[in-house]
């Protein structure tokens, strides 16, 4: 039982009226029996025994709603009070029994089962006692232990049954929470492995255009409308990933890192991408390939790198590594420390039972990214 969570929960409520007893209202029906004596002439009711039996009634109701306020516990000092109430209205001559029917619903609401069930069975016993000492018959203490157990039983069903329900709904709020954040994760991602290319690519070849325009204008002029055209297509994935349909593809991916790489003035050599055309749907790859490229282009002076793609015994690809000879911008190679990208790369792998290995040396870093098998 969630009984801290459910704690918490019924310490903060501010609702003025609880949802979560409402059920209970119900059992006050029982009070409907109480003159039923007098009202069958079993005996004649008194002006102090109905003064009395209503101002017993009051105490009780102040007892019976006081949880009420905030949907908590009963405890034993409600319970006992409860079932002396009915003891003290047997003058009366009332059906001053429904009381300790009461008292027995009441211990279906203590914190511990087995403290419930104890108590349960003590008010039973001092039932059966008390009816001994006023001389009833065991018929005629039955039918009050009878409903006292059946009502006990209702509601710690109905009780469980809400506390259920409660603990039903904190998972549902919690998976929702869950899937929220992995979804912001997920988009999170994929606009950095989108704009991180995208963008690098672009300050690339703008620089190369501030470099082409006095020499070679023409050639500018088809840096500039590429990157035009990189940045609408940019604009147009970023819609897709946000909406969720992100449809990137290892042999477009392919295609991109080639232009990207050699307006970086960096040579590709491939390795494997002769089947490569069957296989248009394997997005985390693709995604994967698209950050490593942005990684070289951005954190290496590589000349030269290899791109080099592994089957499984089916023909699917299952991997690929990217090496390059270009050390990282530092003189001496520091403990590699893995960025936004790189740790995006590795969780969208390992979402999908894959895994994502890196190495950095002197002269060369290489990247292996594999889905699952």
């Amino acid at each position: 039982m969630a009984a801290d969570s459910l704690s918490r929960h019924l310490a903060d409520r501010k609702t003025p009226w609880p949802h979560f007893n409402q059920y209970l209202v119900a059992y006050l029906g029982y009070l409907l029996f109480y003159p039923v004596p007098w009202l069958l002439g079993y005996h004649k009711p008194t002006l102090d025994g109905v003064l009395f039996s209503a101002a017993a009634m009051c105490v009780f109701l102040l007892v019976y709603f006081a949880p009420y306020r905030k949907d908590r516990y009963y405890g034993y000092g409600e319970i006992i009070l409860t079932d002396l109430i009915g003891y003290a209205c047997a003058w009366t001559h009332g059906d001053w029994e429904v009381y300790c029917i009461f008292a027995a619903g009441m211990c279906a609401r203590l914190p511990e089962k087995r403290q419930s069930i104890t108590m349960v069975i003590l008010l039973q016993v001092a039932l059966i006692i008390s009816g001994h000492f006023r001389h009833k018959t065991t018929l005629e203490v039955i039918p009050s232990a009878f409903f006292s157990i059946i009502t006990y039983m209702g509601i710690w069903v109905q009780w469980q049954l809400g506390i259920r329900n409660f603990e039903l709904r904190e998972a549902q709020n919690e998976i929702r929470t869950l899937a929220t954040t992995a979804e912001r994760e997920r988009i999170a991602r994929d606009l950095h492995d989108l704009l991180g290319h995208s963008l690098t690519v672009i300050s690339v070849k703008a620089e190369l255009s501030d470099r082409l325009f006095p020499a070679d204008p023409s050639r500018a002029r088809q840096e500039v409308r590429e990157i035009s055209q990189i940045a609408r297509t940019s604009l147009r994935e970023v819609r897709d990933a946000v909406s969720g349909m992100n449809g990137a593809s290892l042999q477009r991916e392919l295609e991109r890192a080639r232009r990207a790489l050699q307006t970086a003035g960096i040579a590709l050599e491939i390795q494997g991408a002769e089947n490569l055309d069957t296989h248009s749907d394997e997005s985390v790859l693709a995604l994967a390939l698209r950050e490593a490229v942005t990684n070289v282009i951005r954190h290496s002076d590589a000349r030269n790198c290899t791109l080099t793609f592994l089957y499984d015994t089916a023909g699917e690809v299952r991997s690929f590594t990217l090496e390059d000879d270009g050390p990282l911008h530092a003189p001496s190679v520091p403990p590699l420390m893995e960025g936004n990208g790189l740790r995006g790369m590795r969780a969208r792998l390992a979402a999908s039972g894959g895994s994502l290995t890196v190495s950095s040396l002197p002269t060369s870093f290489r990247l292996t990214a594999m889905t699952a098998s």
